[in-house]
């Protein structure tokens, strides 16, 4: 338990979550996202009822009922959690790939998996050029981007920093009134639902635009948007 606090608690005093420089893991299997790696392109952060904090939530959303995973990274369509279910004490590392209906345990410690991180070099990845800039800024960056995987890396990114969020809210509503393309409009309605979730939107005025703009006869829409309303008529 001591080599898994310390190695966990050496990397979020260092920076609370947020973008990294050796983005990407190893592995033996072939997924929805390589061959050869799996994602680990940031850390949520630690911050009460935000972060890692909302890992149920999170995970609830996308058909991932196990209480004893926590999230580490994830976009909704592959996570990478702490896995408690066989050790209480020093928790697995565990991809779970939505897409392919696959849970995979990939290393024995949090420490493995950052001993095993590398950067992986595409030339098609946007990322890799600013990933020294601070998190929101880098976010920014992609958000510029004329691709559409770079904008959504980008809203994820931003969304995972809490770093200037009263701006990147602004953008995502925007975003749901002007944008066309349905994959950046369900990463908007995903992120702003599940800030929502997480109790870090509260203003009323702002909750009843967002029940608006995500109310539609859109598909792909529709779960986050019953998500939306159950959790609203809990309350």
């Amino acid at each position: 338990m001591l080599n898994f606090q310390k190695s966990i608690l050496i990397c979020f005093k260092i920076k609370n979550g947020g973008y990294l420089k050796y983005q990407a893991l190893p592995v033996n299997f072939k997924n929805s996202w390589a061959d050869d790696h799996v994602p680990l392109q940031y850390l949520y952060g630690i911050k009460k009822n935000k972060g890692i904090f909302t890992s149920k939530v999170l995970l609830k959303e996308w058909g991932i009922r196990e209480k004893n995973f926590i999230t580490l990274s994830g976009d909704g369509h592959t996570w990478i959690v702490l896995d408690y279910r066989n050790n209480k004490l020093e928790p697995e590392i565990t991809f779970i790939d939505i897409e392919e209906n696959k849970i995979t345990v990939i290393f024995k410690s949090f420490k493995e998996m950052i001993d095993n991180l590398f950067e992986y070099e595409d030339e098609d990845d946007f990322s890799n050029t600013v990933a020294d800039v601070n998190t929101s800024r880098l976010a920014k960056e992609l958000l510029k981007s004329t691709d559409i995987n770079n904008k959504i890396e980008g809203l994820y990114v931003w969304s995972s920093s809490y770093e200037d969020m009263d701006e990147m809210i602004s953008i995502i509503i925007n975003f749901l009134e002007t944008e066309t393309d349905m994959a950046i409009r369900e990463a908007c309605t995903e992120i702003v639902v599940g800030l929502i979730r997480s109790e870090y939107i509260t203003d009323k005025s702002i909750i009843d635009k967002i029940k608006v703009l995500v109310d539609t006869d859109e598909e792909e829409l529709k779960i986050n948007y019953k998500i939306l309303m159950d959790f609203l008529n809990e309350q």
